[in-house]
């Protein structure tokens, strides 16, 4: 006799356990439902509601963690932590839809969107280049072509010439890449801004050039500039990257609404010559989804389609060594919003600092755990520098997340 613990990554996988264990498959919905222990943070409940949730929660072998005073109610509100299976919050979600008071509508409505974003989906998406991307399949990478003079990263730079950026948009995509992404302009901690006009020479010709060697590539543009965003989707670019998340200029979510293009919001405060000092959060998943939620509703309103939109928790940008961990270790809290992840780690500081490696050129092993461990959590594109070693890096990582069980 021996014992041994072990997790099933999906129903498949238990299918093949039980089926190998001789038992009645007609049992699988019921044991597939218990496979796993779920935790949801819910913030600023009524403490009225927050005992009604535990109790409920109780009531069906699972549980929640309230305030230590809410019993007695003395406090108002009350964050909640529920443990539970996806079936327990399920039918949580489906008692308090009958409760319409203390807030317990809104309750029901994230609660639905938390057990949406446990079931992650492939879905493919249209380009305006005509080429398309499909998320939820496998990670994507989103190889980077810096064209300016003084980004981070030296090896990574070509200094506005259009030769070399052509070169090496070749490279990434014969290394594996599935989108190139061109910034003009840096946002390392402390860099200084660049005219429109300069950011717009350097990254036009670059798009048009790479355009004619690379037809179908999807192509992301860097920047937080409306009139930079309209000159590179007209040259030919699908996805506009702004590491503001629209909070620069707000009528860049226009832009890639009248081009059909994609979008990228990452959360930043201040700008990067501000944010090292814009650190301090009382609760960074609570303030970074919210963050998400405002952007979702700004760019929808401008006309962005929501299957368009792609969230970057930015990884660096006012965070904080510590934090930048913490958010590499959660990134499944912002699955909430259903749409694709984006994390840009490749070579930043706190890979640095993790690995002592205060040199840019020496990063490239943190960079791959941080690929790896990003893979094995599903997220959807990675931004890196080294293609060739970051594919070969997640492939192997997917090909041990999805071997078969034997």
């Amino acid at each position: 006799m021996t014992a041994y613990e072990i997790k099933f990554r999906d129903a498949r996988e238990l299918a093949e356990a039980l089926k190998a264990l001789g038992a009645d498959m007609r049992s699988l919905p019921f044991f597939d439902n218990r496979r796993e222990i779920k935790s949801v943070y819910i913030t600023n409940v009524d403490v009225r509601a927050a005992n009604v949730i535990k109790q409920e929660m109780l009531s069906r072998g699972g549980d929640a963690a309230v305030h230590a005073h809410a019993v007695d109610c003395g406090v108002t509100e009350s964050d909640v932590i529920l443990f539970g299976t996806v079936k327990q919050i399920s039918f949580l979600a489906d008692k308090l839809e009958t409760m319409p008071w203390w807030g317990f509508p809104d309750t029901v409505k994230m609660l639905r969107e938390v057990l949406a974003s446990f079931s992650k989906k492939s879905a493919t998406v249209d380009l305006p280049s005509g080429g398309s991307l499909t998320f939820g399949d496998r990670t994507l990478l989103m190889s980077i072509i810096n064209l300016s003079d003084d980004s981070f990263h030296s090896e990574s730079r070509t200094y506005g010439n259009v030769d070399a950026a052509v070169a090496r948009a070749v490279a990434h995509a014969g290394a594996g890449a599935d989108i190139l992404d061109l910034g003009a302009e840096s946002t390392r901690p402390g860099a200084a801004r660049i005219s429109e006009s300069e950011e717009i020479g350097r990254t036009v010709p670059a798009i048009r050039e790479i355009r004619k060697v690379l037809p179908s590539i999807p192509i992301s543009v860097d920047t937080t500039r409306e009139k930079v965003a309209r000159a590179a989707l007209e040259a030919g670019a699908d996805i506009i990257n702004d590491i503001s998340g629209l909070t620069f200029e707000p009528g860049i979510a226009k832009a890639a609404a009248d081009h059909d293009a994609m979008l990228v919001i990452m959360h930043m405060r201040g700008t990067p010559e501000t944010m090292g000092s814009m650190c301090a959060y009382s609760n960074i998943l609570k303030e970074i989804n919210d963050f998400f939620e405002e952007k979702i509703e700004t760019a929808i309103s401008s006309g962005v389609d929501r299957t368009k939109i792609i969230l970057d928790p930015g990884i660096g940008f006012a965070k904080g060594y510590n934090q930048n961990l913490f958010l590499l270790r959660h990134l499944e809290s912002f699955r909430i919003h259903s749409r694709p992840i984006l994390v840009g780690a490749s070579r930043k500081g706190s890979v640095g600092k993790a690995t002592d490696s205060p040199d840019t050129a020496e990063r490239l092993e943190g960079t791959l755990a941080v690929s790896v461990l990003c893979a094995w959590a599903g997220v959807d594109i990675i931004r890196v520098h080294d293609t060739k070693e970051n594919k070969k890096a997640i492939m192997m990582a997917e090909a041990i997340r999805s071997a078969d069980y034997v």
